[in-house]
């Protein structure tokens, strides 16, 4: 018979695979009926883990530049090549 079984390391479910029982105790997985990746294990009992949210940094836009520092950059760079001729 097949059922869920965690591999753990460390206290921790890296996977969760389906198995038959003697190979899964052959490989010292534990079953798991409801667990997932990176649920806790510990005193034969899974722990879902707590979700913590990351905060998202602001994300500032600069203003797109003018029409006159564009046509400034136009001619700084123009004579940059210019000088190289």
């Amino acid at each position: 018979m097949t059922n869920r079984y965690a591999i753990i390391e460390d206290g921790v479910v890296l996977n969760v695979v389906v198995a038959d029982a003697e190979y899964a105790a052959q490989q010292g997985w534990i079953e798991c009926p409801n667990a997932g990746q990176k649920w806790l294990y510990a005193d034969g009992v899974f722990t879902k883990p707590e979700i913590i949210p990351v905060p998202v940094p602001e994300v500032v836009i600069p203003p797109a530049p003018t029409k006159e520092e564009l046509l400034a950059q136009l001619n700084a760079l123009s004579a940059q090549i210019q000088a190289l001729e």
